[in-house]
């Protein structure tokens, strides 16, 4: 076989692999059902930030869709559908160590009464962002994931509502509601 067949044999299956796992991930979502989803993500952490006690108007940090590594890579989604995930962070303030490990144990406890599975989340190692601050995190039945734990980068304490990576109808560019994105 020349290297020229044995280039078009690699880029055939390539796109057999690409088809077959687009049409394994099923249908894509409708945009008002992604609009859904993605308000129940935002819902679903300021649900969180409201069991701290906090308003999550007054904390809240980001919004955005978009992670590299949602976006299918392979070309594979028709024309129209696309992938994002939408994630919304918010930053408590807390005044002391002692006042974030009871907000840890807060989420965990109520969390658990509603019959959540929850896993805590290790403390980064000294010298590391975070150092010494361990977190929580619980997936809804909605397929949510919400935790507290420090940024990895920053070592600042967010709560972050993650939707996951969802295929959807549309392309949207900005995140609803107040034009956070």
């Amino acid at each position: 076989m020349t290297t020229r067949h044995t280039l078009t044999v690699a880029v055939l299956l390539l796109t057999a692999l690409a088809t077959g796992c687009a049409s394994l991930a099923g249908p894509a979502e409708s945009e008002s059902a992604f609009r859904e989803h993605m308000r129940d993500t935002q819902r679903a952490g300021e649900d969180a930030v409201r069991i701290l006690g906090v308003d999550p108007d007054s904390v809240i940090d980001d919004k955005r869709m978009a992670n590299a590594s949602c976006k299918d890579d392979l070309g594979a989604d028709p024309d129209g559908v696309t992938r994002d995930q939408p994630t919304v962070t918010w930053a408590p303030d807390f005044a002391s160590r002692a006042a974030y490990a009871t907000a840890v144990d807060t989420l965990r406890k109520e969390w658990s009464g509603q019959e959540l599975t929850v896993k805590d989340i290790p403390a980064p190692k000294k010298g590391e962002p975070g150092a010494g601050l361990p977190g929580v995190r619980t997936t809804t039945d909605r397929g949510i994931e919400l935790s507290l734990r420090p940024d990895w980068y920053t070592g600042e304490v967010t709560l972050t509502a993650d939707g996951g990576c969802v295929r959807h109808e549309g392309y949207l560019t900005e995140w609803e509601g107040n034009g956070n994105g």
